[in-house]
């Protein structure tokens, strides 16, 4: 959601749309629309179509850029970045959409973003392009009463167990 809506909001909104419209709108799990969410999509795809260009003109055409990132990156990094370009370029706006890599990807391809932070994965379309932006190593956290100072022990027990 771009406007800082939370899902719990929006499915509360949802259920209490379909009560007073007395008709279900969509299945839930492996999301599809019934005739009478289509039918209501219909009705207000216009206005929404709409949206990007009359909050261009209200907010008098200022610069935007639409990111997606996981949610760890938009709550603890973020933050950071838009109080430093808030200080420098006050009418730039960012557009944030939480996104796993895959969503990240589907939502780029779609031009509904602009850029996403995620991990690189080598699965990705080659279609988009990557440049990592920090390498992180891992570290291998555990307690000093289990013993285990090296991954591989870590893996050779979990193998054992398995067995």
């Amino acid at each position: 959601m771009p406007y800082g809506i939370q899902q719990p909001a929006v499915s509360g909104q949802i259920a209490r749309l379909e009560e007073a419209l007395g008709a279900k709108l969509f299945n839930r799990r492996s999301f599809s629309l019934l005739p009478a969410g289509a039918e209501l999509f219909e009705f207000i795809k216009p206005f929404f179509d709409d949206v990007e260009k009359v909050a261009g003109r209200i907010c008098g055409g200022s610069k935007q850029l639409r990111i997606a990132a996981p949610s760890i990156v938009l709550r603890d990094y973020i933050p950071e970045l838009l109080r430093w370009l808030r200080r420098r370029f006050p009418t730039f706006r960012l557009q944030l959409h939480e996104a796993a890599r895959a969503d990240a990807e589907r939502l780029l391809q779609a031009g509904e973003i602009d850029l996403a932070i995620t991990v690189i994965d080598s699965k990705r379309r080659p279609e988009i392009q990557a440049r990592p932006l920090l390498e992180l190593p891992l570290i291998l956290l555990v307690n000093q009463k289990h013993g285990v100072t090296i991954a591989k022990q870590l893996w050779s027990r979990i193998k054992s167990k398995r067995h």
